[in-house]
């Protein structure tokens, strides 16, 4: 066999090889929540653990009011928790993975596009009743995850995704859930 014949053969392989290894795909390994002393508590559950391109991970997300008086909550983009993300603690300016989720194709304060988001600044307040819960569904796309690891659940713009308070004249606390969700690439060759 002669140079060329090897080069042509090897790089028809390769190619084969190339288009049936595709995209890579990850899994929801674990979610961790932490306890916090806010009145208000996140409840994390992967739904559906498996992210690939076309069939995103799922995760519900529940805001509950654990205290004995309602809370007021402002934040952006969408009320209660506004528009999410997971960080893996790097240097952006927003988080590495944009959550999607219904309730942004419905607002007309946020605009999401195929490799990023924009929100209106504008604050949304809203109040949740003592023992109250709200519970959203987010979705991870495979195309938006560049890589497994350990990621902070966080405002996608802002780190903390939400201010609360307990009474008109009471100030705004920053909210900041301690939640950990950890992606890991599946393996694509049996």
């Amino acid at each position: 066999m002669n140079r060329r014949q090897y080069l042509a053969v090897s790089t028809a392989a390769l190619s084969g090889l190339a288009g049936c290894l595709g995209e890579p795909e990850y899994t929801i390994s674990s979610v961790e929540t932490g306890d916090d002393s806010h009145p208000l508590a996140l409840d994390v559950t992967a739904v559906d653990r498996n992210i690939a391109i076309e069939s995103p991970g799922q995760l519900d997300i529940t805001l509950r009011n654990t205290g004995t008086q309602d809370v007021i909550i402002k934040n952006t983009g969408v009320w209660p928790l506004g528009v999410l993300g997971l960080d893996s603690g790097g240097e952006s300016v927003s988080a590495d993975i944009l959550l999607l989720a219904d309730e942004y194709a419905e607002a007309d304060t946020v605009e999401i596009g195929p490799t990023g988001a924009s929100k209106d600044n504008a604050p949304l307040t809203g109040t949740l009743a003592a023992a109250e819960s709200i519970q959203r569904q987010y979705e991870i796309d495979g195309q938006r995850v560049s890589s497994a690891g350990a990621y902070t659940l966080q405002g996608y713009f802002d780190e903390v995704p939400l201010s609360y308070r307990t009474g008109q004249n009471a100030d705004w606390v920053a909210y900041h859930p301690s939640v950990t969700v950890t992606l890991t690439e599946q393996s694509m060759l049996p």
